[in-house]
């Protein structure tokens, strides 16, 4: 059956040579087109005999398996070569000009990628080697408050938040080519702001990475850069290689990729005008990655500007009219931050999918008095749901990790299955979990930590098709046994066997028995090892659980980890199973992520996921629930309270990333006279439109039922006192809309 496209879908299909830059709303199907659309370039290519690849770009290793899944899909229905095409993401391309050019690169066989992971690991080296200097021990801490420099909590969240600005400022002076060298002349010259401490840890880190051969994601890109920029042999060898290149979610791009894309792209034997055959997708109003990260909006901006051809794919079949009145109001409302670029719902009256249609207005916000109101409202909202509409799936999103995590402890009080979206998922850490209790019995061996351990670590990982009750049974028998002796005595250990399989089903007993056996004797042997060097330990327990091929991955990562923390703070093991509690294993969240890297997978109708609404991006659900819309998350103007406003820090610093942005300025000689004060604004504008553009993203999740909260009143438990968090402006703004388009539904206003 032929394809209808949409209305705003037609031209974009017509597209045969040159730039072309497409704005697509949420919902609007740019995957669906870009791969139709290569795959309509290619056999263009094949009937006219023309050769080269089409190559399609992307940001992440699920959203690239997508794209190659569907285009050889329909490759194969039009009987044409699947491998006329290739799909990667922007850094295994740049890696692959790299390992393409390994002479050019100067990479030796002994180089490795790092990825931000390990990359935070040697930021942290790197600053212990600065404060180990005595001139330097107190430096990093001197820029608190003198009555705060002895609060050890403040302390640790200042140099949390410091990591990550020295982690961020090195990645944008790499971008902007402030090379070691060229950063010390310009601390020469006096300058004493934050540089001066951020300088030499930069320094340290470099040197680290020259020492080990290592080379972090900005270095690869840069390196593919410079290959290309100076060889022009090379440049035309992918320039030959691809006839057509698309990047998508051009919105998150940053100049150097911009870079790189455009040089490979070009069409050197064209002439006409254009010498680009490049297709860029993107969405403005959904740039939520760029603040302080080197990413800007702008750079697609002004690609769609210059373009050959440009579009908008501005309807969307995701969400009601409801919700799309909504997310356009929004827009409306923000033209300082939100491009003016309304979501249309599709034709009605065609083939393809139209917007969903409910019976009442399924949009509401409230503004609650305490963080109990809120989450018992998210409580019974889920409850309405799954009871009133069952085949709803439900998406409760949050702007932080830590209001996801605390939303988590309440709904796992009330017995509310859920399951959290990105490295915080209960599945995906689950490798981290099972390795702490194994630790946590070597140093209490008790009967509890036991049953724990052969539930969550051996029991859960068994390819047996048990029961709920079967399971809480194998629990409960545990319970009642000397765990001592079903681990050291092997005739006790067989009666328990068989007694227990006797009340399981008939086909799984024999199987069950093997592995149970196999998994007491597994902890049996783990605590033999006790002995082993700690390290060595952490890989046998590791070789003792089944795991799937991204937990062996992810092994690696604690592995690596666990030896720094062995290497620098001669840990031991009650240290070990301390950083994998759930508290602090937010260290491995970036190799999870990477790991398991999200698809594209339509969550189950009745099924709840938590997520921060930057994990979102992407995703769908019918019905989405967005917390703590406050001032300080979601600030409108700049007289409002910022995350940024770091209190606890000496008044005349409270913004430093301000001084880097006014640092790297001054080296590059593009401060134009502008002051300390003009770049604080900066970022806080900067932060302003990346937040209402979060809460865009936040509602445009939603296809059917849409409620946004905030409660007035947080209590902080590491601060012992409740946190006063007024309502957005934006929630207030929404709340009024919501109103007044209730009282029209219920035909209160006429």
């Amino acid at each position: 059956m032929d394809i209808v496209f949409r209305k705003d879908q037609k031209e974009i299909m017509k597209y045969k040579s040159g730039s072309m830059g497409i704005q697509a709303v949420p919902g609007a199907g740019k995957t669906f087109i870009i791969t139709n659309l290569v795959a309509k370039l290619l056999k263009k290519m094949k009937d006219g005999d023309q050769n080269g690849k089409i190559l399609v770009l992307t940001y992440m290793n699920s959203a690239a398996n997508n794209f190659k899944s569907r285009i050889r899909t329909i490759l194969e229905d039009e009987g044409l070569d699947k491998g006329a095409f290739e799909v990667m993401t922007i850094h295994s391309l740049a890696m692959k000009i790299i390992r393409e050019n390994t002479d050019i690169a100067m990479l030796s066989e002994e180089s490795q990628i790092i990825d931000d992971y390990k990359k935070g690991i040697l930021i942290q080296m790197a600053i212990d080697e600065y404060e180990s200097l005595p001139a330097n021990e107190t430096r990093i801490r001197s820029f608190l408050k003198k009555e705060l420099r002895d609060d050890q909590a403040q302390v640790d969240k200042w140099y949390r938040e410091f990591t990550n600005i020295t982690l961020n400022t090195i990645k944008l002076m790499k971008y902007a080519d402030i090379s070691v060298d060229r950063l010390e002349a310009y601390l020469d010259g006096g300058q004493a702001t934050i540089m001066k401490i951020i300088g030499p840890i930069y320094k340290n880190y470099q040197a680290i990475l020259d020492q080990e051969g290592y080379f972090d994601y900005d270095d690869i890109l840069i390196r593919a850069y410079r290959i290309l920029v100076e060889n022009e042999s090379v440049a035309e060898k992918y320039q030959a290689r691809y006839a057509y290149v698309f990047e998508d979610e051009c919105q998150d791009s940053n100049e150097i990729q911009g870079k790189i894309i455009d040089i490979i792209s070009y069409e050197k034997s064209s002439r006409k005008k254009s010498k680009r055959n490049l297709v860029r997708v993107g969405d403005v109003n959904q740039s939520i990655t760029g603040t302080f990260a080197g990413s800007d909006p702008k750079y697609f901006k002004e690609f769609c500007s210059q373009a050959d051809h440009y579009y908008e794919m501005n309807m969307a079949g995701r969400s009601s009219r409801d919700i799309l009145d909504l997310a356009n109001f929004l827009v409306d409302q923000t033209r300082d931050h939100l491009e003016g670029i309304h979501i249309e719902p599709v034709e009605s009256g065609q083939i393809y999918k139209g917007n969903p249609k409910t019976d009442k207005y399924m949009v509401a916000a409230r503004s609650l008095k305490n963080q109990e109101e809120e989450r018992d409202l998210v409580a019974k909202t889920i409850g309405y749901y799954q009871k009133s509409f069952p085949n709803f799936s439900i998406g409760v999103l949050s702007f932080s990790n830590y209001d996801i995590d605390d939303l988590g402890d309440f709904l796992d009080a009330r017995d509310i299955k859920y399951d959290k979206l990105g490295a915080d998922s209960k599945v995906r850490k689950k490798l981290i979990g099972d390795l702490k209790l194994a630790l946590d019995f070597l140093l209490e061996p008790s009967r509890e930590i036991f049953v724990d351990l052969v539930m969550d670590a051996f029991v859960a990982r068994f390819d047996l098709d048990l029961s709920q009750e079967e399971i809480e049974y194998i629990a409960t028998s545990l319970t009642k046994e000397d765990h001592e002796a079903l681990l050291y005595d092997s005739p006790y250990r067989e009666d328990w066997i068989s007694k227990t399989r006797v009340r399981l089903d008939d086909s799984i007993r024999m199987s069950f028995s093997k592995k149970i056996d196999q998994a007491i004797g597994s902890i049996r042997s783990i605590c033999d090892h006790n002995q082993a060097d700690k390290l060595g330990l952490i890989s046998y327990i590791l070789t003792k659980l089944s795991l799937t091929s991204n937990e062996l991955l992810l092994s690696k990562y604690i592995v690596f980890y666990l030896g720094n923390l062995l290497s620098y703070e001669w840990a031991d093991l009650s240290r070990l199973a301390l950083s994998l509690d759930k508290r602090y294993s937010r260290m491995f969240d970036g190799a999870i992520e990477s790991i398991y890297d999200m698809g594209e997978t339509d969550p189950l109708g009745g099924s709840v996921t938590l997520a921060t609404i930057h994990k979102s991006k992407g995703m769908e659900w019918d019905a989405v629930i967005i917390t703590g819309i406050n001032k300080s998350d979601f600030p409108s103007s700049l007289d409002d309270y910022f995350r940024v406003d770091r209190k606890y820090l000496r008044s005349d610093f409270k913004y430093p990333e301000a001084f880097v942005n006014m640092d790297i300025d001054n080296i590059l000689g593009e401060n134009q006279g502008k002051t300390r004060a003009s770049y604080e604004d900066d970022l806080k504008l900067g932060l302003i439109g990346e937040r209402v553009r979060l809460l865009y993203v936040g509602i445009t999740r939603a296809k059917s039922s849409l409620l946004l909260l905030n409660s007035k009143n947080k209590f902080i438990e590491s601060l012992n006192r409740n946190m006063f968090r007024k309502d957005s402006s934006y929630l207030e703004l929404l709340t009024s809309y919501i109103e007044e388009r209730k009282n029209q539904w219920n035909g209160i206003e006429k």
